[in-house]
């Protein structure tokens, strides 16, 4: 019983062993992914402008497509709801009309949302809710606290930083999972702890 018990969660709870070979099976993906990020967040940071524009884009064109394929999936019966599928993907196809056809009001609002979630997000670092962290409390109050900067220069600059807030937030999110990448990368290069070899008597 117990066999078939930890033979049935093993591949839930992988050891770290095999997330260790795992990360070498993809070692050479992580390095490549790494350094792409890390060079595509650098130039987003350089060239905000350009970044902010190219983010209202590609979120036009994913929320049309995201449209087009949920009144395709509705019509065709591809769900239980069809007619919240319709109006999802009818609001959906009008959003990315929107962000397409008025880019620069697109870049404001999306501008706005990240002040808001940013001060959201910092309030709730700094005052523990939901829960304070107990590993690094102190890292969630400077969490917190960068967070509600952040908000407030959004908010400060509103609307003529929509030009480059989301192409520079953009970037700095491409660098920290380019560096998170990266640091997988490296850890695949760690040896495995292996336990004491056990000697029979």
């Amino acid at each position: 019983m117990t066999e078939s018990t930890s033979s049935a969660t093993s591949p839930m709870s992988p050891t770290p062993g095999e997330v260790l070979n795992l990360l070498r099976q993809g070692r050479q993906v992580l390095l490549i992914e790494g350094i792409i990020c890390l060079i595509g967040g650098f130039l987003a940071i350089v060239f905000a402008g350009v970044a902010s524009l190219w983010v209202d884009v590609l979120l036009g064109v994913l929320c049309v497509l995201i449209g087009v394929l949920g009144l395709i999936r509705s019509g065709a019966g591809g769900g239980e709801h069809r007619g919240s599928t319709a109006l999802s993907g009818m609001l959906l196809l009008i959003l990315g009309a929107l962000l397409l056809i008025w880019p620069f009001e697109g870049l404001q609002a999306m501008t706005l949302v990240l002040a808001i979630f940013s001060l959201l997000r910092g309030l709730s670092d700094l005052l523990g809710v939901p829960w304070r962290s107990t590993v690094a409390p102190g890292l969630q109050v400077l969490s917190g606290c960068a967070g509600l900067l952040l908000g407030i220069l959004l908010l400060a600059w509103y609307p003529s930083d929509a030009l480059w807030a989301p192409g520079l937030l953009f970037g700095i999110q491409l660098i920290m999972l380019g560096m998170m990448l990266m640091a997988l990368w490296n850890a695949a290069t760690v040896p495995i702890a292996r336990g004491p070899v056990a000697h029979d008597s």
